[in-house]
């Protein structure tokens, strides 16, 4: 037997490119309930002066409401929507084909 997932993913409009992340884009782009809950994904480790701010401004900003999960998952998603071309044309410069 097969289970379907299903998930929906909400596309935000990023930060106008070479400008700076006001408050309200900040609060819009990471401060936000996660589309994926942290038990559906993998561990990763994060260098410790890292973990110490995110937990800060999970606390503070995110009123204890907001996991470390949620704000790395929603960082990663603006990092790669920003940079989704870069890395598709890196990675096929850089890829081999077994075969």
């Amino acid at each position: 037997m097969h289970a379907q997932v299903q998930a929906s993913v909400e596309i935000l409009s990023p930060v106008p490119v070479g400008g700076k992340c006001g408050e309200k884009d900040y609060e819009r782009l990471f401060i936000r309930e996660p589309e994926v809950k942290a038990r559906e994904g993998k561990m990763a480790y994060v260098r410790p002066e890292y973990h110490d701010r995110i937990m800060r401004i999970t606390r503070v900003i995110g009123h204890d409401r907001l996991s470390l999960s949620a704000y790395i998952d929603h960082v990663l998603t603006h990092h790669f929507n920003q940079c989704e071309e870069a890395i598709k044309s890196l990675y096929a410069r850089n890829y081999d084909a077994v075969f």
